[in-house]
Protein backbone atom coordinates (compact mmCIF):
# COMPACT_ATOMS: atom_id res chain seq x y z
CA UNK A 1 0.00 0.00 0.00
CA UNK A 2 1.39 3.57 -0.94
CA UNK A 3 3.14 6.29 1.79
CA UNK A 4 1.50 9.75 0.82
CA UNK A 5 2.78 12.56 1.99
CA UNK A 6 0.48 14.83 3.23
CA UNK A 7 0.90 17.52 0.93
CA UNK A 8 -1.33 19.28 -1.96
CA UNK A 9 0.77 19.90 -4.93
CA UNK A 10 0.33 21.95 -8.14
CA UNK A 11 2.30 21.88 -10.97
CA UNK A 12 1.84 23.08 -14.25
CA UNK A 13 3.57 23.48 -17.41
CA UNK A 14 3.59 22.42 -20.95
CA UNK A 15 2.32 19.14 -22.67
CA UNK A 16 3.65 16.80 -24.70
CA UNK A 17 7.38 17.48 -23.31
CA UNK A 18 7.60 15.36 -21.01
CA UNK A 19 8.42 17.00 -18.23
CA UNK A 20 5.19 17.74 -17.04
CA UNK A 21 3.80 14.78 -17.64
CA UNK A 22 6.97 12.55 -15.81
CA UNK A 23 6.38 14.84 -12.90
CA UNK A 24 2.67 14.06 -12.82
CA UNK A 25 3.41 10.50 -13.01
CA UNK A 26 6.22 10.29 -10.14
CA UNK A 27 4.12 12.78 -7.53
CA UNK A 28 0.55 11.08 -8.14
CA UNK A 29 1.47 7.97 -6.27
CA UNK A 30 3.28 10.10 -3.23
CA UNK A 31 1.30 13.00 -2.19
CA UNK A 32 -2.37 13.22 -0.84
CA UNK A 33 -3.73 15.67 -3.49
CA UNK A 34 -2.61 16.62 -6.68
CA UNK A 35 -3.19 19.08 -9.52
CA UNK A 36 -2.00 19.21 -13.02
CA UNK A 37 -2.76 22.43 -15.13
CA UNK A 38 -1.00 21.50 -18.83
CA UNK A 39 -0.72 23.83 -21.14
CA UNK A 40 -0.46 22.66 -24.85
CA UNK A 41 2.71 24.09 -27.13
CA UNK A 42 1.05 27.22 -30.06
CA UNK A 43 3.08 25.08 -32.43
CA UNK A 44 0.78 21.80 -31.35
CA UNK A 45 -1.62 20.54 -34.33
CA UNK A 46 -4.28 21.04 -31.80
CA UNK A 47 -5.07 21.96 -27.99
CA UNK A 48 -5.05 19.73 -25.69
CA UNK A 49 -4.82 22.21 -22.66
CA UNK A 50 -6.03 20.92 -19.36
CA UNK A 51 -6.32 20.09 -15.82
CA UNK A 52 -6.20 16.82 -14.03
CA UNK A 53 -7.04 16.47 -9.86
CA UNK A 54 -5.68 13.49 -8.20
CA UNK A 55 -6.33 12.54 -4.63
CA UNK A 56 -4.06 9.79 -3.17
CA UNK A 57 -3.56 8.47 -6.89
CA UNK A 58 -6.67 8.45 -8.64
CA UNK A 59 -7.78 10.41 -11.10
CA UNK A 60 -11.06 12.22 -9.67
CA UNK A 61 -11.30 15.24 -11.80
CA UNK A 62 -10.33 16.25 -15.51
CA UNK A 63 -11.68 19.35 -17.70
CA UNK A 64 -10.31 20.66 -20.94
CA UNK A 65 -9.00 24.29 -20.53
CA UNK A 66 -8.76 26.84 -23.54
CA UNK A 67 -5.95 27.39 -25.73
CA UNK A 68 -4.44 29.44 -28.59
CA UNK A 69 -2.54 27.20 -31.86
CA UNK A 70 -0.47 29.21 -33.75
CA UNK A 71 0.68 26.31 -35.83
CA UNK A 72 4.08 27.37 -37.32
CA UNK A 73 6.28 30.49 -36.59
CA UNK A 74 6.45 32.10 -39.47
CA UNK A 75 7.74 35.86 -39.27
CA UNK A 76 4.49 37.11 -39.48
CA UNK A 77 2.55 34.92 -36.99
CA UNK A 78 5.46 35.95 -33.81
CA UNK A 79 3.36 38.35 -32.33
CA UNK A 80 0.42 35.94 -31.72
CA UNK A 81 2.35 34.60 -29.32
CA UNK A 82 1.42 37.35 -26.83
CA UNK A 83 -1.89 36.04 -27.43
CA UNK A 84 -0.75 32.53 -26.61
CA UNK A 85 0.46 33.91 -23.51
CA UNK A 86 -2.33 35.71 -22.87
CA UNK A 87 -4.61 32.74 -22.99
CA UNK A 88 -2.12 31.17 -21.15
CA UNK A 89 -2.57 33.49 -18.09
CA UNK A 90 -6.60 33.06 -18.46
CA UNK A 91 -6.07 29.16 -18.67
CA UNK A 92 -4.31 28.99 -15.03
CA UNK A 93 -6.94 31.96 -13.61
CA UNK A 94 -9.71 30.22 -14.04
CA UNK A 95 -8.24 26.23 -13.21
CA UNK A 96 -7.66 28.39 -10.07
CA UNK A 97 -10.89 29.92 -9.66
CA UNK A 98 -12.51 26.78 -10.41
CA UNK A 99 -10.65 24.45 -7.99
CA UNK A 100 -10.75 27.04 -4.95
CA UNK A 101 -8.29 25.46 -3.18
CA UNK A 102 -4.94 26.24 -1.56
CA UNK A 103 -1.54 24.49 -2.17
CA UNK A 104 1.42 23.62 -0.14
CA UNK A 105 4.00 23.43 -3.35
CA UNK A 106 3.64 25.40 -6.51
CA UNK A 107 6.19 23.84 -9.10
CA UNK A 108 6.27 25.69 -12.17
CA UNK A 109 7.63 23.99 -15.49
CA UNK A 110 9.44 27.31 -17.32
CA UNK A 111 9.30 30.76 -16.05
CA UNK A 112 6.27 31.65 -17.65
CA UNK A 113 4.54 28.99 -14.85
CA UNK A 114 6.35 29.79 -12.42
CA UNK A 115 5.74 33.57 -12.98
CA UNK A 116 1.91 32.63 -12.62
CA UNK A 117 2.97 30.62 -9.12
CA UNK A 118 4.67 33.80 -7.97
CA UNK A 119 1.38 35.59 -8.22
CA UNK A 120 -1.14 32.89 -6.86
CA UNK A 121 1.87 32.73 -4.17
CA UNK A 122 1.12 36.53 -3.34
CA UNK A 123 -2.67 35.95 -3.51
CA UNK A 124 -2.27 33.63 -0.76
CA UNK A 125 -3.32 30.24 -3.05
CA UNK A 126 0.49 28.61 -2.52
CA UNK A 127 2.44 28.27 0.18
CA UNK A 128 5.39 27.64 -1.76
CA UNK A 129 7.18 27.84 -5.30
CA UNK A 130 9.52 25.37 -6.58
CA UNK A 131 10.88 26.98 -10.34
CA UNK A 132 11.96 24.40 -12.27
CA UNK A 133 13.87 26.30 -14.89
CA UNK A 134 14.19 24.02 -17.86
CA UNK A 135 15.93 26.02 -20.83
CA UNK A 136 18.21 29.49 -21.26
CA UNK A 137 18.15 31.12 -24.14
CA UNK A 138 21.44 32.89 -25.59
CA UNK A 139 21.22 36.35 -27.52
CA UNK A 140 19.76 35.43 -31.06
CA UNK A 141 22.39 36.43 -33.70
CA UNK A 142 19.92 38.46 -35.69
CA UNK A 143 18.69 41.34 -34.79
CA UNK A 144 14.90 40.44 -35.01
CA UNK A 145 11.90 39.78 -32.69
CA UNK A 146 13.35 36.83 -31.42
CA UNK A 147 15.91 38.91 -29.43
CA UNK A 148 12.72 41.14 -27.89
CA UNK A 149 11.62 37.61 -26.81
CA UNK A 150 15.12 36.45 -25.25
CA UNK A 151 15.31 40.10 -23.61
CA UNK A 152 11.50 39.46 -22.31
CA UNK A 153 12.78 35.66 -21.06
CA UNK A 154 15.58 36.66 -19.00
CA UNK A 155 13.45 39.13 -17.46
CA UNK A 156 10.46 36.63 -15.96
CA UNK A 157 13.30 33.99 -15.51
CA UNK A 158 14.80 36.59 -12.95
CA UNK A 159 11.81 37.73 -11.28
CA UNK A 160 11.17 33.72 -10.82
CA UNK A 161 14.29 33.01 -10.02
CA UNK A 162 14.28 36.22 -7.43
CA UNK A 163 10.68 34.97 -5.73
CA UNK A 164 10.70 31.15 -5.71
CA UNK A 165 11.69 29.55 -2.46
CA UNK A 166 13.73 26.80 -4.86
CA UNK A 167 15.01 26.74 -7.99
CA UNK A 168 15.52 23.10 -9.66
CA UNK A 169 17.60 23.98 -12.90
CA UNK A 170 17.98 21.17 -15.49
CA UNK A 171 21.26 21.82 -16.12
CA UNK A 172 24.44 23.25 -13.93
CA UNK A 173 25.02 25.53 -17.46
CA UNK A 174 21.77 26.99 -16.62
CA UNK A 175 23.26 29.24 -13.53
CA UNK A 176 26.09 29.69 -15.43
CA UNK A 177 23.94 31.26 -18.47
CA UNK A 178 22.10 33.32 -15.68
CA UNK A 179 24.88 34.75 -14.15
CA UNK A 180 26.64 35.83 -17.56
CA UNK A 181 23.09 37.27 -19.02
CA UNK A 182 21.70 38.96 -16.23
CA UNK A 183 24.77 39.36 -13.24
CA UNK A 184 22.70 37.20 -10.97
CA UNK A 185 25.03 35.12 -9.18
CA UNK A 186 24.35 31.40 -8.21
CA UNK A 187 24.95 32.03 -4.30
CA UNK A 188 21.86 34.78 -4.26
CA UNK A 189 19.44 31.76 -4.66
CA UNK A 190 18.62 28.68 -3.28
CA UNK A 191 18.91 25.85 -6.04
CA UNK A 192 19.70 22.63 -7.05
CA UNK A 193 20.25 20.79 -10.28
CA UNK A 194 17.49 18.38 -11.53
CA UNK A 195 18.18 16.70 -14.83
CA UNK A 196 15.78 15.67 -16.87
CA UNK A 197 14.61 12.10 -16.11
CA UNK A 198 12.12 9.29 -17.87
CA UNK A 199 9.86 7.15 -16.18
CA UNK A 200 10.62 3.53 -15.87
CA UNK A 201 7.84 2.44 -18.32
CA UNK A 202 9.66 4.35 -21.22
CA UNK A 203 12.53 2.01 -21.22
CA UNK A 204 12.18 -0.24 -24.19
CA UNK A 205 14.81 -2.20 -25.16
CA UNK A 206 14.78 -4.74 -28.54
CA UNK A 207 17.50 -7.00 -29.73
CA UNK A 208 19.41 -6.78 -32.80
CA UNK A 209 17.21 -9.41 -34.33
CA UNK A 210 14.23 -7.59 -33.53
CA UNK A 211 14.78 -4.40 -35.08
CA UNK A 212 14.94 -2.16 -38.26
CA UNK A 213 18.55 -2.79 -39.05
CA UNK A 214 19.15 -0.34 -41.44
CA UNK A 215 16.86 2.58 -39.74
CA UNK A 216 17.96 5.92 -38.32
CA UNK A 217 15.39 7.50 -35.82
CA UNK A 218 15.02 11.26 -34.72
CA UNK A 219 12.29 12.57 -32.80
CA UNK A 220 11.48 16.26 -31.86
CA UNK A 221 10.80 19.42 -33.06
CA UNK A 222 11.67 20.13 -36.59
CA UNK A 223 13.74 23.34 -36.60
CA UNK A 224 16.75 24.26 -38.12
CA UNK A 225 18.96 24.24 -35.47
CA UNK A 226 18.22 20.08 -35.20
CA UNK A 227 20.13 19.61 -37.89
CA UNK A 228 18.83 17.11 -40.25
CA UNK A 229 19.28 19.16 -43.12
CA UNK A 230 23.16 18.19 -42.34
CA UNK A 231 21.59 14.18 -42.80
CA UNK A 232 19.80 14.92 -46.08
CA UNK A 233 23.01 16.32 -47.77
CA UNK A 234 24.71 13.50 -46.20
CA UNK A 235 22.59 10.40 -47.39
CA UNK A 236 23.81 9.77 -51.21
CA UNK A 237 27.23 9.13 -49.64
CA UNK A 238 25.59 6.95 -46.91
CA UNK A 239 23.16 5.42 -49.52
CA UNK A 240 26.30 4.35 -51.39
CA UNK A 241 27.72 2.47 -48.19
CA UNK A 242 24.65 1.48 -46.54
CA UNK A 243 21.49 0.97 -49.41
CA UNK A 244 19.27 -0.49 -47.22
CA UNK A 245 19.30 2.86 -45.04
CA UNK A 246 15.61 4.66 -44.13
CA UNK A 247 14.66 7.65 -41.74
CA UNK A 248 12.12 7.83 -39.45
CA UNK A 249 11.46 10.91 -38.58
CA UNK A 250 9.01 11.78 -35.51
CA UNK A 251 7.62 15.46 -34.96
CA UNK A 252 6.15 18.71 -36.84
CA UNK A 253 7.80 22.66 -36.57
CA UNK A 254 8.74 25.26 -38.66
CA UNK A 255 11.25 23.88 -40.66
CA UNK A 256 9.56 20.97 -42.05
CA UNK A 257 8.56 22.25 -45.63
CA UNK A 258 11.88 23.06 -45.93
CA UNK A 259 13.53 19.25 -44.86
CA UNK A 260 10.52 17.90 -46.99
CA UNK A 261 11.96 19.85 -49.79
CA UNK A 262 15.19 19.30 -49.70
CA UNK A 263 14.52 15.20 -49.71
CA UNK A 264 12.55 15.87 -52.75
CA UNK A 265 14.99 17.92 -54.43
CA UNK A 266 17.41 14.90 -53.73
CA UNK A 267 15.40 12.33 -54.75
CA UNK A 268 15.61 10.76 -51.42
CA UNK A 269 12.04 10.39 -50.65
CA UNK A 270 11.93 6.21 -50.38
CA UNK A 271 14.61 6.81 -47.82
CA UNK A 272 12.88 9.13 -45.18
CA UNK A 273 9.62 8.75 -43.50
CA UNK A 274 7.79 11.75 -42.07
CA UNK A 275 5.62 10.72 -39.07
CA UNK A 276 4.53 13.89 -38.00
CA UNK A 277 3.41 14.55 -34.74
CA UNK A 278 3.05 11.99 -32.63
CA UNK A 279 0.62 11.96 -29.67
CA UNK A 280 0.99 8.55 -27.79
CA UNK A 281 3.81 8.14 -26.30
CA UNK A 282 3.78 3.94 -26.83
CA UNK A 283 3.08 4.72 -30.18
CA UNK A 284 6.53 6.58 -29.96
CA UNK A 285 8.51 4.12 -28.03
CA UNK A 286 7.39 1.31 -30.24
CA UNK A 287 8.91 2.90 -33.50
CA UNK A 288 12.37 4.65 -31.59
CA UNK A 289 13.05 1.50 -29.88
CA UNK A 290 12.78 -0.82 -33.40
CA UNK A 291 15.70 1.75 -35.02
CA UNK A 292 19.08 0.89 -35.31
CA UNK A 293 20.19 4.07 -34.28
CA UNK A 294 19.13 8.00 -32.78
CA UNK A 295 20.61 11.20 -33.82
CA UNK A 296 21.27 14.20 -32.16
CA UNK A 297 22.86 16.40 -34.27
CA UNK A 298 22.38 20.07 -33.19
CA UNK A 299 23.89 23.14 -35.15
CA UNK A 300 25.22 23.64 -32.08
CA UNK A 301 25.79 27.60 -33.10
CA UNK A 302 26.23 30.77 -30.79
CA UNK A 303 22.28 31.22 -30.24
CA UNK A 304 21.37 27.85 -30.07
CA UNK A 305 19.74 27.08 -26.10
CA UNK A 306 20.61 23.76 -26.55
CA UNK A 307 24.25 24.68 -25.02
CA UNK A 308 22.46 25.58 -21.58
CA UNK A 309 19.91 22.01 -21.37
CA UNK A 310 19.58 19.00 -20.90
CA UNK A 311 17.78 18.11 -23.40
CA UNK A 312 15.47 14.97 -23.92
CA UNK A 313 16.09 13.36 -26.54
CA UNK A 314 19.49 11.48 -26.41
CA UNK A 315 17.86 10.44 -23.13
CA UNK A 316 14.80 8.82 -24.70
CA UNK A 317 16.64 7.60 -27.67
CA UNK A 318 18.86 5.43 -24.40
CA UNK A 319 15.44 4.60 -23.02
CA UNK A 320 14.82 2.71 -25.84
CA UNK A 321 17.91 0.88 -26.47
CA UNK A 322 19.41 2.95 -28.97
CA UNK A 323 22.90 4.51 -30.04
CA UNK A 324 23.30 8.20 -30.19
CA UNK A 325 25.01 10.37 -32.38
CA UNK A 326 25.49 13.60 -31.27
CA UNK A 327 26.91 17.11 -32.01
CA UNK A 328 30.19 17.69 -29.68
CA UNK A 329 27.94 21.44 -28.21
CA UNK A 330 25.59 19.92 -26.26
CA UNK A 331 26.68 19.39 -22.85
CA UNK A 332 25.36 15.42 -22.48
CA UNK A 333 28.02 14.60 -25.11
CA UNK A 334 30.49 13.96 -23.09
CA UNK A 335 28.74 11.49 -20.62
CA UNK A 336 27.24 10.22 -23.68
CA UNK A 337 31.33 9.23 -24.86
CA UNK A 338 32.13 8.37 -21.35
CA UNK A 339 29.03 5.60 -21.01
CA UNK A 340 29.80 4.31 -24.16
CA UNK A 341 25.82 4.85 -25.24
CA UNK A 342 26.73 6.75 -28.50
CA UNK A 343 30.01 8.83 -30.21
CA UNK A 344 29.74 12.24 -29.87
CA UNK A 345 31.06 14.42 -33.77
CA UNK A 346 31.53 17.64 -34.90
CA UNK A 347 28.73 19.11 -37.15
CA UNK A 348 30.43 18.27 -40.18
CA UNK A 349 28.96 15.53 -43.05
CA UNK A 350 32.27 13.31 -42.98
CA UNK A 351 32.32 13.05 -39.60
CA UNK A 352 28.09 11.79 -39.75
CA UNK A 353 28.61 9.67 -42.45
CA UNK A 354 31.70 8.09 -40.88
CA UNK A 355 30.62 7.32 -37.19
CA UNK A 356 26.54 6.43 -38.46
CA UNK A 357 28.11 3.64 -41.35
CA UNK A 358 30.55 2.27 -38.97
CA UNK A 359 28.22 2.08 -36.39
CA UNK A 360 25.45 0.37 -38.86
CA UNK A 361 27.54 -1.63 -40.56
CA UNK A 362 28.89 -3.36 -37.53
CA UNK A 363 26.76 -6.34 -35.54
CA UNK A 364 29.30 -6.20 -33.20
CA UNK A 365 29.46 -2.61 -31.92
CA UNK A 366 26.17 -1.68 -32.42
CA UNK A 367 25.15 -4.29 -29.95
CA UNK A 368 27.64 -3.10 -27.72
CA UNK A 369 26.38 0.52 -27.92
CA UNK A 370 22.68 -0.84 -27.65
CA UNK A 371 23.24 -2.48 -24.19
CA UNK A 372 25.67 0.15 -22.77
CA UNK A 373 22.96 2.73 -24.08
CA UNK A 374 20.36 1.49 -22.09
CA UNK A 375 22.40 0.58 -19.19
CA UNK A 376 23.23 3.93 -19.08
CA UNK A 377 19.03 5.49 -19.20
CA UNK A 378 18.69 3.62 -16.47
CA UNK A 379 20.61 5.97 -14.17
CA UNK A 380 17.87 8.65 -15.20
CA UNK A 381 15.03 6.64 -14.22
CA UNK A 382 12.65 9.36 -12.65
CA UNK A 383 12.17 7.53 -9.38
CA UNK A 384 15.77 6.90 -9.10
CA UNK A 385 16.70 10.88 -9.49
CA UNK A 386 13.57 12.41 -7.62
CA UNK A 387 13.78 9.97 -4.96
CA UNK A 388 17.65 10.77 -4.13
CA UNK A 389 16.77 14.45 -4.51
CA UNK A 390 13.75 14.91 -2.85
CA UNK A 391 15.11 12.63 0.03
CA UNK A 392 11.74 11.66 2.09
CA UNK A 393 9.93 15.43 1.59
CA UNK A 394 13.47 17.36 2.47
CA UNK A 395 12.88 19.74 -0.13
CA UNK A 396 8.86 19.79 0.16
CA UNK A 397 9.06 20.49 3.69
Amino acid sequence: MNSFLDLKVLISGQLITSRTETLEEYFKDRVTTLIVIGITSPFAPKNISRCSLYNKGRLQKEFNLPGFQIHNMRWYKQPLLFISFCIYIVSLLYAMLRLRGKFDIFIGISCFSAFMGVLFKKLGWVKRIIYYSIDYYPSPSRFNFDRFVVWLFRRIDKFCVKNADLVWNISPKIAEARYRYTRLSSDRYKHIVVPLTYSSKFLRFKPIEEIERYTIGFVGTLSENQGLQLLIKAMPKIIKEIPQIKVRIIGKGPYEEALKKMVSDLSLDNYFIFHGFIKDNNDVLEILSKCAVGIAIWTCEEDDNILYADPGKPKLYAFCGLPIIITDGAMVAKEIEQNKAGMSIAYNEDYLIKTLVSIIKDNGKLKEYKECAFKWAKKYTTDGILSNILKDGEYLN
